[in-house]
C-alpha cells in the first residue's frame, strides 16, 4: 500500500526530493524530528493483514510521533471499521478525540448558523 502510494505521488509531481531521497513521503520513523504544515497518516491495511494493522497502532508512540509532525493539519487514513475492530486503546483514544472535535464543531456551526439566522 504505501510503496503505491508513494509511486501515486510521484506521478503527479508531489514528492519533493534533496539528495535523490523523498524529503515529504515516508514512514513514520523518518519523519521523526522533523515537522509539515499537514500531515496525512496512512495505515494501509486490510482484514489479511490485520497483524501489520495491530502492530502499527498497538503502541501510542508511532501515532504521537505523526500527530507531533503536524504544525497546522493532522488527517489519518485508513479502514476505521477494521481498526475499531482491533480493540486497540490507541485506536480507542484516537477515536474518541476525534469525535470529540468532531461534536464541539458541530455544537460552533450551528451556534454560528443560529446567530446568523437572528441577524
Amino acid at each position: 500500500m504505501a510503496r503505491r502510494l508513494a509511486y501515486k505521488l510521484k506521478e503527479i509531481d508531489f514528492t519533493r526530493y534533496k539528495n535523490g531521497k523523498p524529503t515529504n513521503v515516508g514512514t513514520v520513523h523518518t519523519f521523526q524530528g522533523k515537522e509539515a504544515p499537514i500531515v496525512f497518516f496512512v495505515l494501509g491495511a486490510d482484514k489479511e493483514s490485520s497483524g501489520a494493522a495491530r502492530w502499527a497502532v498497538s503502541e501510542a508512540n508511532i501515532m504521537n510521533v505523526a500527530v507531533t509532525r503536524a504544525k497546522e493539519e493532522f488527517y489519518v487514513i485508513g479502514n476505521k471499521k477494521l481498526y475499531l475492530n482491533l480493540r486497540c486503546e490507541t485506536v480507542n483514544q484516537t477515536n474518541k478525540i476525534i469525535q470529540d472535535y468532531q461534536f464541539a464543531h458541530l455544537q460552533q456551526n450551528d451556534c454560528a448558523d443560529q446567530i446568523q439566522s437572528r441577524e
